[in-house]
């Protein structure tokens, strides 16, 4: 990840950080897979000196995720779906918690506590899906609604960061299935798959053809 810019001003209270990019996965055409114009924050400067820093509200403002489907030795592929095993493992494996790391967890809260964080209001505007595809003959960007999540962070009964990443995931998702897999280049696609079969293996066809049915 990278960054152009960061100003703070701490007599104002607030942290802007410009020009923020994260790196595409390997193979893929686009040299990054998210890019954010801006990223505005104001906080409670009094907030510092407490247990808890209060951050009154984030604007990530200008999002634009590029989301790639490629051929590759034969297999079909994109750049956004393999974020969601990621999700699972995550969930899974702190499910399956040990007594032993809960109770080095209680010795930990005994010691001297790190610093929680609240954020009242995280907000998403102006953010873009970038689609493309060359094998499918896809290019088209897509809109997203503002998002809005309200007291996000570490402390008890505030909303989870990773559950809050989970949710944009779902609705980037949802968007990707409705504008590209059920949206009006369906039938367009539809008819590709005719062309695809001597290009991409077997199985990778049969989950195309059952996608776009």
């Amino acid at each position: 990840m990278s960054v152009g810019q960061i100003d703070t001003s701490i007599l104002g209270s607030s942290i802007k950080i410009s020009n923020i990019e994260i790196k595409n996965l390997e193979g893929f055409k686009n040299k990054n897979i998210i890019q954010i114009k801006n990223i505005n924050a104001d906080f409670l400067f009094t907030s510092l000196f407490k247990d808890t820093i209060v951050i009154k509200n984030i604007n990530i403002e200008g999002a634009t995720l590029y989301y790639e489907v490629l051929i590759s030795n034969r297999e079909v592929k994109d750049n956004v779906s393999t974020f969601k095993p990621a999700t699972k493992n995550t969930v899974s494996s702190s499910a399956k918690t040990s007594d032993s790391s809960k109770e080095q967890e209680n010795s930990k809260q005994s010691q001297k506590k790190n610093k929680d964080f609240l954020v009242n209001q995280l907000t998403i505007n102006n953010s873009t899906i970038n689609a493309s595809s060359e094998f499918l003959d896809i290019k088209k960007d897509i809109n997203l609604s503002k998002m809005s999540f309200n007291n996000v962070g570490t402390v008890e009964q505030a909303t989870k960061f990773k559950e809050v990443l989970q949710m944009i995931f779902s609705n980037v998702l949802l968007n990707i299935n409705n504008e590209i897999i059920q949206g009006d280049l369906k039938n367009k696609i539809k008819d590709k798959l005719k062309n695809l079969r001597n290009k991409i293996s077997p199985e990778s066809l049969k989950k195309l053809e059952r996608t776009f049915r």
